[in-house]
């Protein structure tokens, strides 16, 4: 948490890693930022070490609580007690880059978001008046701080003279420091709602300071959101829809909005990402960029000083994503007529499991080099914790029947991050089915997992 503010002040660019990437992956985003520094604990340590030497760029290796240092490493904490309270902040200016948060890429490598002081100070703004910020509110990190659903706060809460709690996430412990240090606002994935509403009991804790929880990062099961309003109020709920390259929160959902009875159109208004924050705007278009009517499906855009810089040395890429102004989601959806926003389907091939995205290009990528695969499709099928969970549909090469589903599943182990491993696998006899020259049916094979499903994507 201190380096996200360390970085700012000393105009360095900050580069969150999620924990969970495998060597191949940190090697990549080391080479493709070409970071000179990395500060770590001591759990990534072994899988660091891997990666340093094939990493020429990295110049300076900084460990926090290491109880032995490898050689070349400085301390964290002796570098903070030698350092000079007579700092000199940075001159910066707005439109400089600040943060850069690796995402997944449908081209199986993942992308670098540039995030501005402009874009992150907007970001700070926009949840204080989306939110239920007040003068000395105390948030409590306990959601990943890689990921800007949770890391956004740490640009709203100094704006309201605020506090943060920050824990690895436990139930239980979630729970007891709500109580002790009167927490009153935290962001949740709908995965660690799950968690909550599955293995603890609340009415032991003292809860009253807590005034609202915001959710989202993965499709939400009304089942779970269910589960959550018989432990919290109601009235306590906001769903958040937002990407990386809005810098959060993009829509909405308010706790007003959070009726889990069937409206007269037969859709649960709470199966909506609600409407845009106060910083956002937002349109739903067709192949051409021009608006669709109300009711109509089309590819959600979004504009306003929240978006994204650019793409970390992808010109080409940044140019079409942000053609026209607009950052285009590759999510489709509708408007209805109050200008709630629901999303239908991705555009771009992603599954989203427990508020982690996944490229299906990424798993495929490494399940083609497994000798036993001819066709391999990975799609999201329904998990009642996750939201969806990653799946492969495999087409086994002639001579290799006596292959299992864990040949081809621990093949992937170390390959890609432990959460992009599929959870399942099945295999069909062959082809694939496809719509066209080369293109795999994919809906065809998500079909029959989601049939009868509520789901919130």
């Amino acid at each position: 948490a201190e380096a996200y503010y360390a970085c700012a002040v000393a105009g360095l660019t900050f580069l969150p890693l999620n924990s969970r990437l495998a060597a191949p992956e940190l090697e990549y985003i080391f080479n493709d930022s070409d970071a000179r520094a990395v500060l770590m604990s001591e759990p990534f340590l072994d899988v660091y070490e891997v990666v340093r030497s094939k990493a020429p760029s990295l110049e300076f290796s900084i460990g926090m609580g290491l109880e032995k240092a490898p050689s070349g490493f400085y301390d964290y904490e002796a570098m903070l007690s030698s350092a000079s309270p007579d700092a000199t902040p940075a001159d910066t200016g707005v439109d400089d880059t600040i943060q850069i948060y690796y995402t997944s890429g449908t081209t199986g490598d993942p992308k670098g978001v540039c995030l501005t002081n402009g874009n992150v100070f907007w970001c700070g703004v926009d949840c204080t008046t989306t939110m239920d910020f007040r003068l000395g509110s105390v948030w409590l990190h306990s959601a990943p701080m890689f990921h800007l659903a949770d890391a956004m706060a740490f640009w709203a809460v100094p704006m309201v003279g605020g506090t943060q709690v920050c824990v690895h996430f436990q139930p239980d412990r979630v729970l007891e420091l709500i109580e002790k240090e009167r927490v009153t606002i935290t962001s949740l994935p709908a995965t660690l709602i799950a968690l909550i509403a599955n293995h603890s009991d609340t009415s032991k804790y003292d809860l009253s300071s807590l005034t609202q929880i915001m959710y989202g990062g993965s499709p939400t099961p009304l089942g779970v959101l269910q589960k959550a309003e018989q432990m919290f109020p109601s009235d306590m709920f906001m769903h958040s829809y937002g990407i990386t390259e809005t810098t959060g929160i993009a829509c909405c959902l308010q706790p007003a909005d959070h009726d889990l009875t069937l409206g007269p159109d037969g859709i649960h208004r709470a199966a909506s990402c609600g409407v845009p924050s106060p910083l956002i705007d937002r349109r739903v278009v067709d192949g051409d960029d021009k608006d669709v009517p109300v009711g109509e499906i089309g590819e959600v855009v979004f504009g306003g000083p929240k978006i994204m810089k650019e793409y970390w040395r992808k010109p080409e890429v940044t140019a079409e994503t942000l053609r026209g102004g607009w950052y285009h989601t590759g999510d489709i959806g509708y408007l209805d007529e109050t200008g709630h926003l629901y999303l239908v389907d991705r555009k771009k091939d992603m599954i989203i499991s427990g508020a982690e995205n996944v490229y299906s290009v990424e798993v495929e990528n490494v399940l083609s080099t497994h000798p036993a695969v001819m066709e391999v499709a990975v799609i999201g099928i329904p998990h009642e914790l996750w939201g969806e969970q990653v799946h492969a549909v495999v087409v086994r090469r002639d001579g290799y029947a006596d292959t299992t589903d864990a040949d081809i599943l621990n093949y992937c182990r170390g390959r890609i991050a432990g959460y992009k491993i599929p959870k399942s696998l099945s295999f069909i006899e062959g082809p694939l089915p496809t719509t066209g020259p080369g293109k795999v049916a994919k809906r065809r094979l998500r079909d029959p997992y989601w049939e009868g499903v509520t789901r919130q994507i």
